[in-house]
Formats: structure tokens, C-alpha cells, sequence
């Protein structure tokens, strides 16, 4: 909020703390309702599940609206063991959640209760040690073909110097070059992360050299930009995806649908516009609409721009859809080397097994990687550097 979002260190604090808050209502909520009807005062079966209830149904309130936000619930801390995550394939993440709640609940039980609450750790046990024997025998050894062979290409370009516009051709020139070097894999697609292409498509004039270059490449492209879309009452902006034949052809347009309240768009303007002052380096992007599905070398990609990865509805929408591949592109540079790049792969990695999808991330300055439909991380780039990889 400082260094990006043009605010003094004391409202970058206090707005950090008003949003602390907000989100700490959910699970405090949940806490108090079971306090209220004594689920916690004296813990039995039946208070643990109704306990466990309240948790996930919180979690998912937490997602909902304009200002949802369901980063992190509870499941994502098993997220970096794909043997403990394999139900979210039936249940979700919020399943997880409900499952680990329940789990600590009789923990919680056993201490208060003693003796009493036993026959529940017998059981919280059993469940775990079934899931654990499950998943051993159930995930397959060799993950199943990609359906194409896709590289990746993380640029590291600075979010301190990425938006300027003498910057745009360079930015430009730099993702091709790290693109030429994937050639020799003859990769089916390249793709390139959210906004890797800092001018407005298609009206910018570097849009020519864009086009030409691609077709020097050779290869499909699917690459992240701003971009503008002409309507009656004029233009509108929108932060898209779009795919580029080998011959210069657009094959398809993806516009972002879950945009990110403060920082894309500013909630309630039409009616409050003294909000914008709070949120001076706020866009005014429009959401899109549809699937969220692009064909490419007769593949349908699921595509997830940024933080719409956190959201599982998003992801079972594309895979509805009939996404046979989920692709997020992002531009986590905001984050520097913070907590939030591992965060927000290993949401990747929940919706690979929800969806039972390969999911392939691919951001700015990291973490970039491809994910199979079982969890398990098959490639994962470095933080603040160069990367190209390539998967078949």
C-alpha cells in the first residue's frame, strides 16, 4: 500500500488494520456462536460437528460479495501434502476445512473432557489414518499426459519500473527473447503472465510488433495485457488474456470477471464517489463475463487471472465449462518475496485436485509452476529471476 499504492505509512496501517478486522469477524463469529450455544462449555459429538459447521459456513461467507476475500481458509494448511488433500476432490477445500475444525474440536474435547471424549479421538484417528491409506493407494504413480506441451516464461520484470512508458518496448523485447529460447522443445503454447504486455491492446501502436513477433515465433501465444473495448457510450478497460495464433490471429479473449475491490475497481463509486480518494492508485477496470474458456491447438483452457485462483467457484466453472487444463497467469511482483507467492501457488494446487485438472501458474517475478490433477508440484520456478520451462 506504501510502495505501490500511494499511501502514507499511517493510513497504509490503519487501513491494514480495518481490514484485519473485517476478516477476523468470520472465524471470531464462529467462535462466538459456539460459545453462545455451548458447543465449547461442554463439548460433545454433536456440539464438534455443529461447531465444525459454523467454521466452514463462515469460511464461505468470507468469499461471497464484493468484498470477498477467501484467502487461506483453514484446508489450505494441508496443501503442501497432496496425500492429505485428496477429498477436496469431493468435498473442496472448504470440506477440509470442515474436517480439520471437526479434528481440532476433539482435540479440544479431550483436554476439557478426558476420559469422556476417547471413543472421538478413536475416531478423529481412524479418519485421518483412512484418508492418509486412501490417498497412498489412490494417487497414481505417473500423472497422466498434459494434453499439450506448454512453456512458461517469467520475465522478472520490476513492479517499480514495469508501468513505465519507456519501458513498454523493452518489456516487450525481453519476453520474446526469453520466449526464442523454448523453441528448440517445440512447445504447442507460450504462455506469458498477467499483464506481461504493459500497453493497451489493440489500440497501442506496438501492437504491430507484437503480432509480427509472434509470428516470427512460430507458436500459439497467450499472454496477459490491459485492454480496451469499444461500446456505445465509448471505451471501457478490462484486464485480459488474450491468444495469438502462430499466423497473428486473435483465437481468443479473456476478460478478468472477479476483480479486485481498492485495487482494480473502487466498490459503490456510482453512489460514493469520495471513495476514490482512498484508493488513488485504484484502476477502473469493468469485469467480464462467460466461461472463462479459451480453445487453443484444439485444447480448452480454463483461465484465471490473478487472485481469481482463490476461489474455487471460478475454477469449477471453467472445468464445467469443459476446461480440460487450468492456466492462471499473475503479477504477484506486489507481494516483493513475501509469505503471500507460496500462499497463492498452493491455491493452485487446491484447485488441481478439486477440479482434478492440471493447473499451470505463471506470474511476473514468481511463483511460476505446474501443478497435476493429484496435487503434486511437477515444476516450481524461482522467486525475482529469469525463468522458461517447459512440460509434456
Amino acid at each position: 500500500m506504501v510502495r505501490f499504492g500511494g499511501f502514507p505509512w499511517p493510513a497504509a496501517l490503519g487501513i491494514h488494520l480495518l481490514l484485519s478486522l473485517y476478516l477476523g469477524l468470520y472465524p471470531g463469529l464462529a467462535l462466538a456462536l459456539s460459545e453462545r450455544f455451548g458447543f465449547l462449555a461442554h463439548p460433545n459429538f454433536g456440539g464438534g460437528l455443529a461447531f465444525a459447521a459454523l467454521w466452514m459456513g463462515f469460511e464461505i461467507l468470507r468469499g461471497l460479495g464484493p468484498f470477498g476475500f477467501p484467502w487461506e481458509p483453514l484446508g489450505a494448511a494441508l496443501a503442501v501434502n497432496p496425500y492429505l488433500i485428496q477429498p477436496a476432490a469431493l468435498v473442496g477445500v472448504y470440506g477440509l476445512s470442515f474436517f480439520l475444525a471437526w479434528s481440532n474440536y476433539v482435540l479440544f474435547a479431550a483436554l476439557k473432557t478426558g476420559r469422556r471424549a476417547r471413543p472421538l479421538l478413536f475416531l478423529a484417528g481412524g479418519l485421518w489414518l483412512a484418508n492418509l491409506l486412501g490417498a497412498l493407494f489412490f494417487i497414481p504413480k505417473e500423472p497422466p499426459p498434459l494434453p499439450l506441451k506448454i512453456c512458461l516464461v517469467q520475465g522478472n520484470v520490476p513492479q517499480e519500473v514495469k508501468w513505465e512508458r519507456d519501458r513498454e518496448e523493452a518489456n516487450l523485447e525481453k519476453y520474446f527473447e526469453l520466449s526464442r529460447k523454448t523453441l528448440s522443445a517445440a512447445p504447442d503454447l507460450i504462455v506469458w503472465p498477467e499483464t506481461a504486455v504493459t500497453f493497451v491492446f489493440p489500440v497501442d501502436p506496438l501492437v504491430k510488433k507484437l503480432l509480427r513477433e509472434v509470428q516470427s515465433l512460430g507458436r500459439p501465444l497467450l499472454f496477459g495485457t490491459p485492454r480496451v473495448e469499444k461500446r456505445r457510450e465509448g471505451y471501457v478497460l478490462k484486464n485480459s488474456v488474450v491468444a495469438i495464433s502462430p499466423s497473428g490471429k486473435v483465437l481468443g479473449i479473456y476478460d478478468k470477471e472477479r476483480l479486485v475491490p481498492f485495487g482494480e475497481y473502487v466498490p459503490f463509486e456510482r453512489w460514493l464517489p469520495w471513495l476514490r480518494h482512498l484508493a488513488v492508485a485504484s484502476g477502473d477496470y469493468e469485469p467480464g463475463r462467460g466461461p472463462g474458456v479459451l480453445e487453443i491447438a484444439g485444447h480448452r483452457l480454463g483461465i484465471l487471472i490473478c487472485f481469481e485462483n482463490v476461489f474455487p467457484g471460478l475454477a469449477r466453472k471453467r472445468s464445467r465449462a469443459g476446461a480440460e487444463i487450468l492456466v492462471v497467469v499473475t503479477n504477484d511482483a506486489w507481494f516483493d518475496r513475501s509469505a503471500a507467492l507460496p500462499q497463492h501457488f498452493y491455491q493452485s494446487v487446491l484447485r488441481a485436485v478439486e477440479t482434478r485438472r492440471y493447473v499451470l501458474q505463471v506470474a511476473n517475478t514468481g511463483l511460476s509452476g505446474l501443478v497435476d490433477p493429484y496435487g503434486r508440484i511437477l515444476l516450481l520456478g524461482p522467486t525475482a529471476q529469469e525463468w522458461v520451462a517447459c512440460w509434456k
